[in-house]
């Protein structure tokens, strides 16, 4: 049995907090149907990598580590900054920007419609 505990939920409920927004609103901004993120909060459910896909096209200064598993920092330019106070800190942001590229990516790859569309894409691409 997993220990693990997905609170993705409740990163997203501080997403819509911080932003001055009620669900129905944060909802309409990320293009979901009416109530799907109110009812994964109430449920403290999971989301699908394309809802959590919305919400960082939506939101692009939140960082997608923080999104997906709560570690780091909230939003990407308090990650940046606290890298830089660090030493080697050109060496950090590289880095940084390294693992939020490589997220994104996994996040993008784990839903399947995203994969069929870019196999399509590359394929009318390579018959050009």
């Amino acid at each position: 049995m997993s220990d693990f505990i997905d609170d993705t939920y409740k990163r997203v409920e501080k997403i819509i907090n911080d932003n001055n927004l009620n669900v129905r609103s944060f909802e309409e901004r990320i293009d979901v149907s009416n109530n799907s993120i109110g009812t994964a909060i109430r449920r403290k459910a999971s989301f699908k990598s394309n809802v959590l896909n919305k919400i960082l096209q939506s939101f692009p200064e939140i960082n997608p580590t923080w999104l997906l598993t709560g570690k780091g920092e909230m939003f990407l330019a308090n990650e940046l900054k606290n890298s830089l106070k660090e030493p080697n800190s050109k060496y950090q942001a590289i880095r940084l920007s390294s693992q939020i590229k490589s997220n994104l990516i996994d996040l993008i790859l784990e839903d399947k419609e995203v994969r069929e569309a870019l196999s399509a894409q590359i394929d009318r691409i390579l018959k050009e």
